[in-house]
């Protein structure tokens, strides 16, 4: 029994490698394709794998590849998307920044109290997962001088455990709460790419709704509601207006 034990931990062992041995090795071919030139082999393989598991690695090599055979819009989809998982990724986001320099529309985002941008800018200094972690560790930190304040005898020890737990209670709860949103960010996915070479903006959810603008290829969006295959956006400038889902893609 012990040697068939074996045998069985054995076998699993070896189909659970095979997966990740084949992914290796498409990864290693397409890496090799892009590094020939043949951009539209890569993006094939980095698709492929990104149908078997995605990840910001995966993402930010596709939108690489992509970015090459000229599909703008499916190039600054992945590279949101690789900082959607990743949002420290700096590679993603200088190449986000340069693509997006060369789509049509300029955009020019509503100025925001700067306390918006530090609490927005905080909140991607982390994951979600590690937003997460943070507020475990602190919390269980702060029960731990809890109990020390409740039971130690010496003053002054009680004293700085009572300041430091207070301290550890309020990064466990902003953590908690970044955790929460982010989360929450992620599987709304309320933003959105254009992926149409132009497409206009109406004033209703309807073919005959009045001309409001035009949006092309690249441009991010805010999808606020849905009405049929009708979405309801807005742009950074604050302008809103209607658009066929079919023209858009949710990062």
């Amino acid at each position: 029994m012990k040697v068939m034990r074996k045998v069985l931990y054995i076998l699993v062992a070896v189909f659970a490698a095979v997966p990740l041995w084949a992914s290796q090795q498409e990864w290693e071919k397409a890496s090799a394709l892009y590094a020939d030139k043949d951009y539209e082999g890569a993006a094939a393989i980095y698709r492929e794998l990104l149908n078997k598991g995605e990840s910001p690695e995966l993402y930010y090599n596709y939108a690489n590849a992509l970015y090459k055979t000229g599909n703008l819009g499916a190039a600054v989809l992945n590279y949101e998307r690789a900082l959607r998982l990743d949002p420290n990724n700096e590679d993603a986001r200088f190449n986000l920044d340069f693509v997006n320099g060369k789509i049509t529309d300029k955009i020019v985002p509503i100025e925001r109290f700067f306390l918006y941008e530090w609490v927005d800018a905080l909140g991607k200094v982390l994951t979600t997962n590690q937003w997460a972690w943070t507020s475990v560790v602190a919390f269980a930190l702060f029960l731990a001088l809890a109990l020390t304040y409740l039971f130690s005898r010496r003053r002054w020890l009680r004293k700085s455990a009572f300041f430091v737990a207070l301290f550890l209670f309020v990064v466990s709860a902003v953590s908690f709460a970044y955790a929460f949103s982010t989360k929450r960010i992620l599987e709304e996915r309320a933003d959105a790419i254009v992926m149409s070479g132009s497409v206009s903006v109406k004033s209703s959810p309807d073919e005959s709704g009045t001309e409001l603008f035009v949006l092309h290829e690249g441009t991010k969006v805010t999808i606020i509601s849905v009405v049929g295959e009708w979405g309801e956006i807005r742009i950074a400038d604050g302008n809103v207006g209607w658009m066929s889902l079919g023209d858009i893609e949710r990062i």
